[in-house]
């Protein structure tokens, strides 16, 4: 009786542990365009071991994935391409703490975030929401005044809303003005400009306030604006002589401006296009100095992630449609999409050639890594943890420094070259076709220890090296 007495209170705490509360503290929250919010959710108690658990945080829908971590591992693969860079965990299921960092948000981003937990050995989860309303604070309201004939025109301004705000002319009293003009446009990003004008014939109207009122926050501001008897125009033989004139003098500085301003356009244009040509020749240069060192590399099967494709001669990589039957071995990625190449250079000068074919897909990164890079779980690819790369995306082209540093090539590279100077510290990144320096990075950390091409394969991407 003693031992099934004891062996069912052994097994009491493992049944306990397995049920988990997610909560998350706000149910909604407003922030503005372009600013970090965070996303509070908690779990618990606290899961210590991570192993079959499941931490997703997702937009409305559970496959527009914001960020999964599995096993205590961040699944970018399943990541939304909007939300890379952007969405990350403050702390993790060992402390809690399961709060999700954005970063730079968009009007895009609003809508309801759930927080998912899933338990995949004891095939239980919980999840909570909270509601994201994202607005557009609108700036300072600009003032102008003009004349219209015999009146005064004043036109109240302002850009960066959303929603779309209400703008109304005031009195004194709080009573609004009737005779208003209001005209609203919403540019490429989704924010609202608004313009509201009023016409007064006489200073009768004396203080008026331009109120501008955010419809999601309630916020009221504005501007009061005091119009005298003195911007009325008083007609007199001499003041239209003297507005003749002023016609004429400034139809006249108008003319010689304007001649002025074609002479500097097309002076403008001859020296940018000199420079351009200069520009042009000086990379040229560089990037045939740089070829003179070229050699070939090919890619370390042993080194590459079990769901991509070596080809025998070992120069043609491509993600595979299912996972590949590879030896296990320390020297290979087994959670990013990555691969080595075979030779690793640990002195003097070193170019070599990459072929980038998108067929499906736009995300990869190409540059060098430490022989002691990280190669099990995930990683972020920056010089901290021993990686010089540069990634492309749809929309952008990132030098993966830390920060990041965005550049704009010429056109979407096809061929990349890259030259190293490992006693010197550098890392340059050439467009073949344009002769373009894409970037260069200049490190002495570089030459620490050997290091090796290094490749991102991302869905879609095959890379081909160069001999």
């Amino acid at each position: 009786m003693e031992p099934k007495f004891f062996f069912l209170i052994c097994l009491m705490p493992a049944a306990v542990t397995a049920k988990f509360q997610v909560q998350t503290k706000d149910k909604e929250l407003v922030v503005s365009v372009g600013s970090d919010v965070e996303l509070p959710c908690t779990i618990s108690p606290p899961s210590p071991n991570a192993v079959g658990l499941e931490v997703r945080w997702f937009h409305t829908l559970f496959h527009t994935v914001v960020y999964l971590l599995k096993d205590g591992r961040e699944d970018r693969q399943q990541q939304r391409n909007e939300y890379r860079e952007r969405a990350f965990l403050k702390s993790g299921p060992q402390t809690g703490n399961l709060s999700l960092s954005l970063l730079q948000v968009r009007l895009s981003d609003a809508g309801t975030y759930h927080c998912f937990v899933e338990n995949g050995t004891a095939a239980y989860d919980d999840e909570d929401v909270v509601k994201l309303v994202v607005i557009g604070p609108g700036s300072p309201p600009l003032v102008k005044v003009s004349l219209q004939d015999s009146s005064v025109q004043i036109s109240c301004s302002s850009s960066n809303w959303f929603p779309e705000p209400t703008v109304n002319w005031k009195r004194d009293d709080e009573t609004l003005v009737n005779e208003e003009m209001m005209t609203s446009n919403q540019d490429t990003n989704g924010l609202f400009s608004v313009t509201n004008n009023i016409l007064l014939k006489d200073s009768s109207e004396e203080k008026l306030f331009c109120a501008l009122k955010h419809p999601v926050t309630g916020k009221e501001s504005g501007v009061y604006v005091i119009v005298s008897d003195s911007m009325f125009p008083q007609l007199s033989n001499w003041l239209i002589l003297f507005f003749v004139l002023l016609f004429l003098s400034l139809g006249a500085f108008a003319f010689v401006g304007w001649k002025f301003y074609v002479y500097s356009i097309q002076k403008e244009k001859q020296l940018s296009l000199k420079e351009n040509m200069l520009n042009r020749h000086k990379q040229e240069i560089e990037y045939r100095k740089a070829v003179v060192y070229k050699e070939s590399v090919h890619f370390d099967p042993d080194s590459a992630f079990s769901r991509l494709v070596v080809s025998p001669d070992k120069c043609v990589i491509s993600p595979a449609e299912q996972e590949q039957d590879v030896i296990p071995s320390a020297e290979r990625f087994d959670t990013e999409p990555c691969v080595l190449a075979e030779s690793s250079f640990n002195s003097g000068k070193h170019y070599w050639e990459t072929e980038i074919q998108e067929r499906s897909g736009k995300f990869w990164s190409i540059g060098i890594a430490k022989q002691t890079v990280r190669r099990s779980g995930g990683q972020r690819e920056c010089p901290e943890a021993g990686i010089w790369a540069i990634r492309a995306s749809s929309d952008c082209f990132l030098a993966l420094s830390t920060p990041p540093t965005e550049f704009f090539p010429s056109q979407r590279p096809v061929v990349v070259g890259i030259f190293l100077d490992y006693d010197e510290g550098m890392l340059a990144f050439y467009d073949k076709n344009t002769f373009q320096q894409l970037f260069r990075f200049q490190d002495e950390t570089i030459a620490e220890e050997p290091v090796f091409p290094f490749y991102y394969v991302g869905n879609g991407i095959t890379f081909v090296l160069k001999h």
